[in-house]
């Protein structure tokens, strides 16, 4: 779809609301924007130092998905890429699982229930009515298509398996970039954060019992960069298997 077909698109169905979502969305998460923004930063880390193991901010780490079960949706998944962040925000999650969007995909796989009939479409009913607007739907025809889209990357998933090269049709229309992956931010601990990005995919590999899916990692907490940069300087194997030193074993 070109641009200005995209510019139609969301005028016929979100009007200048929606028009106005939409440029917001694509600027703020334009790869080039994201990539200028954390190529920046990481030099910026580089220069201040000492770090001995800064990571690729765009190079993805395979994971057990059933690793992540915590989440923390306040971490902006594109222009915080890259960052080194102290504090509790590691701390501050909630179950993963609980979500809306986690236990909707359950009633609808695994329940068998038509996506009217799970929790998340009433609440993004509700949103449109009240708001104009629900995750980049105008109204119930947009959000009809957003579950097509969705039944078809499931339907794709199970057959094909997840291939993190694939362009996937997200449930936003508004995003398509080759940054939309699932998103994890690391805890001081070495935790798996969900900081958005990919949910249905992630729901979607757990109901499927993948033993992997590929994430891209946002920030890592300050404690656990300092564990990294440990193991890069002692060759220390202490929580060798975790997925976020592999980069570091590999040197």
């Amino acid at each position: 779809m070109t641009l200005l077909e995209r510019t139609r698109s969301v005028l016929s169905s979100g009007g200048v609301r929606g028009l106005v979502s939409s440029g917001r969305a694509f600027l703020c998460h334009h790869p080039l924007l994201v990539r200028v923004v954390a190529r920046a930063r990481l030099e910026y880390y580089r220069s201040v130092g000492p770090y001995d193991a800064l990571a690729d901010p765009f190079t993805l780490v395979s994971v057990d998905p059933n690793e992540i079960s915590v989440a923390n949706r306040s971490i902006d998944k594109y222009l915080a890429t890259g960052a080194v962040r102290g504090g509790d925000w590691d701390l501050q999650t909630t179950p993963y699982e609980a979500s809306i969007k986690h236990r909707s995909v359950e009633q609808r796989y695994i329940d068998g229930k038509a996506w009217t009939e799970t929790d998340v479409y009433g609440e993004l009913c509700r949103r449109i009515d009240e708001e104009g607007e629900a995750d980049g739907c105008f109204s119930r025809d947009d959000l009809e298509r957003r579950y097509e889209r969705i039944d078809r990357l499931y339907e794709s998933i199970r057959n094909r398996g997840y291939d993190p090269t694939k362009q996937y049709e997200g449930a936003d229309s508004r995003i398509a970039s080759s940054l939309d992956q699932v998103c994890v931010s690391i805890g001081r601990d070495g935790d798996l954060v969900f900081c958005g990005g990919g949910n249905h995919r992630l729901s979607i590999a757990k109901v499927l019992e993948l033993e992997a899916v590929p994430i891209r990692v946002v920030v890592r907490h300050a404690r656990w960069q300092q564990r990294r940069d440990h193991v890069a300087r002692t060759g220390e194997t202490e929580l060798s298997s975790h997925p976020d030193l592999k980069d570091i074993r590999q040197r």
